[in-house]
């Protein structure tokens, strides 16, 4: 049973993308495999050096403290980038609830201001305003 034509090119397209895509992953797993081959052969190299400059105790020695080195500068980036995303959350989660509250006295005030028929109206607007003026310039001095 033959499929219909647009399907049939829809299948194939979709069949050579995901094709693609293996091929891709498969170049780059290669590309990482081979990377990481030659950093360890990098890393013997050195060992094998500071070990004839000096001795192999010391050549471990100084090679862990490098490796220790990297990686509490590593730990130090990831714990810095950690600490600002959290920091950027709490600004957002911050911001959201400034948004929503002023939305909710917008909307309340605009009830109120458009049942207000008469000699009430103008004090009800000029309320309005003065809250929103209230939580405007307030929220600027928290920065």
């Amino acid at each position: 049973m033959a499929l219909p034509a647009p399907i049939s090119t829809l299948t194939y397209q979709a069949g050579r993308v995901v094709r693609s895509a293996g091929r891709t992953a498969a170049v780059y797993a290669a590309l990482v495999v081979l990377g990481l081959t030659g950093a360890g052969f990098l890393v013997a190299a050195a060992f094998i050096w500071l070990a004839a400059t000096t001795n192999p105790l010391i050549a471990s020695l100084i090679m862990a403290a490098v490796f220790l080195a990297a990686a509490a500068i590593l730990w130090a980036i990831v714990a810095a980038r950690k600490d600002r995303i959290k920091q950027e959350r709490r600004v957002s989660t911050a911001n959201t609830a400034l948004i929503a509250s002023s939305l909710t006295l917008a909307d309340v005030g605009l009830r109120i201001v458009s049942r207000m028929k008469g000699p009430m109206f103008w004090p009800a607007a000029a309320t309005l305003f003065g809250a929103w003026y209230l939580t405007r310039h307030k929220n600027r001095d928290d920065d």
